[in-house]
């Protein structure tokens, strides 16, 4: 699977570039292949973790882009820190109005590691056919740590999804994403 990831990041917007398909079970303990969509529709996951400021901050749009887009791609939430609990993870689902969507506990950065992110939020768009087409930042809210932008001047997901719907190639298949570090397996 290592291999497959240093070929896929060399590779990326490639209609080389090929997603594993991975099944595991949400948090709700139902089978999931988050890195397939369902028929012609694309899979987006949103990799975050319960205490990152700068990902939580951007909640509302998370919620904006799944409302704008539901029935047109399957959204997946995977929480990467290893250590956290079920209770947290219902608890910052329930404050953060993620309830409804589709949330993955990735313990074993089974995701991380196929999809090569490494901060939250970090975003991963997969096209109906199982290729990474876009992996980066949701928007440029964040022109670096720390430092919010007054005026959001570029929707990186938004413009991979109208893309991949339009079977279009997504015009940038890669965007620095700004934010917490994902913790490393011990």
């Amino acid at each position: 699977m290592i291999r497959l990831f240093v070929i896929c990041t060399m590779l990326m917007g490639s209609a080389l570039c090929a997603a594993p398909a991975l099944v595991l079970k949400d948090v709700e303990g139902h089978v999931r292949t988050p890195l397939r969509g369902t028929g012609k529709q694309p899979a987006v996951l949103f990799f975050i973790t319960h205490d990152c400021p700068v990902a939580n901050k951007f909640a509302p749009e998370i919620h904006r882009i799944t409302t704008d887009f539901r029935g047109k791609a399957q959204f997946t939430l995977v929480y990467v820190d290893p250590d956290l609990t079920a209770k947290i993870i219902a608890t910052h689902r329930k404050d953060f109005g993620y309830r409804k969507l589709t949330a993955i506990h990735d313990r074993q950065h089974q995701l991380v590691r196929a999809t090569g992110a490494k901060v939250t939020p970090e975003v991963v768009v997969v096209d109906s056919a199982g290729k990474i087409v876009y992996r980066g930042r949701i928007n440029n809210f964040y022109e670096d740590f720390g430092k919010p932008r007054r005026v959001i001047t570029r929707h990186d997901l938004r413009d991979a999804l109208k893309a991949v719907l339009a079977g279009r190639p997504v015009p940038q298949p890669q965007a620095k994403a700004i934010g917490c570090f994902i913790p490393k397996l011990k």
